[in-house]
Formats: C-alpha cells, structure tokens, sequence
C-alpha cells in the first residue's frame, strides 16, 4: 500500500507542477512580446481621435480595464482565479469580445468534427483489435504497424480523413 501512495503521490504532485508551469508559461509569454496589446487596441479604436489628452486618457483606461495597472504578482493572482471560475476576460486580438464568447461561438463545430471521428476511431480499435486477437495469424502482422500509425493520427485529424473520405 506504501507503495502505491508515493507512486500516487508523486503522479498527484507532477500534475501541479505542471498546471503551474502551464499558468505561468500563459501569463508571462504575452507578457514578454515587444508589442503592447493596448496599443495595438489603441491603435484600431482611436483613428479619428486628434487629441493626446484623450488618447493618453484612453490608453489609461483600457490599462485598468485588464488589469495592467496593477503589480504582476496580483495580476497573476487574478487570473489565476479568474481561469479557475471560467472567466478568461476580454480579447486583446477581437476587443470588445470576451474570449469565453468566442470559445463559445466554435465549440459546437468542435464537437461536430470530434464526436463522430472519436466514436469511429474506438469502434474500429475495439472491432479490429478483436479481430487480430481472433484470428493471430498474418492479420496481426499488419494489423500492429496499422494500430500504431493511427494511433498517432490526433481526433482532428481523423475528423478531416473522415470527411474527405465521406
């Protein structure tokens, strides 16, 4: 039973540092680019704007509406929490749009593409790994170096092989 615990144990604690490596790779990676995403806000929003008061008052209001104006330990505190609610916020690429909007308008047409092609890919696993188990000849012999080419082939692939073939 010992055993099991530290094996378990250590499973458990990859699994967290790997969420946390994965957070903080998302939080500081944009974070890093040269380019400033409020400008490039600023950029599309203020065109006909002439005045620099308010485009500064602009750009300082678009910083404090993502949170830019605040320390990054607090920042990533904040989005840390926010991702845990299901709250990604507003998009820097589609402003005004709110990234959960936009993940919501294409997960239908995910799941349309993923559904059929996972339900397909385990019916043919399952009927064909029963048939090489059955019959052991020459079947297994091709069957194995198949099984293990579309194994590798992700669920979306095989929605676009699935589609071009229907």
């Amino acid at each position: 039973m010992k055993g099991y615990r530290k094996y378990f144990g250590k499973k458990i604690l990859w699994f967290f540092l790997t969420l946390i490596f994965a957070f903080l790779l998302n939080f500081i990676l944009p974070r890093m680019m040269p380019a400033d995403p409020v400008s490039n806000i600023m950029s599309r929003t203020a065109r006909g704007v002439q005045d620099a008061a308010v485009t500064q008052e602009m750009y300082k209001n678009y910083v404090k509406e993502f949170g830019l104006d605040k320390p990054m330990p607090v920042q990533f505190a904040t989005y840390i929490k926010n991702a845990f609610k299901g709250d990604f916020g507003m998009s820097f690429s589609q402003y005004p749009r709110r990234v959960n909007d936009i993940v919501s308008s294409g997960i239908l047409w995910t799941i349309a593409l993923q559904l059929p092609a996972i339900i397909v890919g385990w019916l043919l696993g399952n009927i064909l790994g029963a048939l090489a188990a059955y019959i052991k000849k020459g079947f297994d012999k091709v069957l194995l170096p198949l099984s293990l080419f579309l194994s590798c082939v992700p669920a979306f692939g095989m929605a676009i092989i699935l589609l071009s073939l229907f």
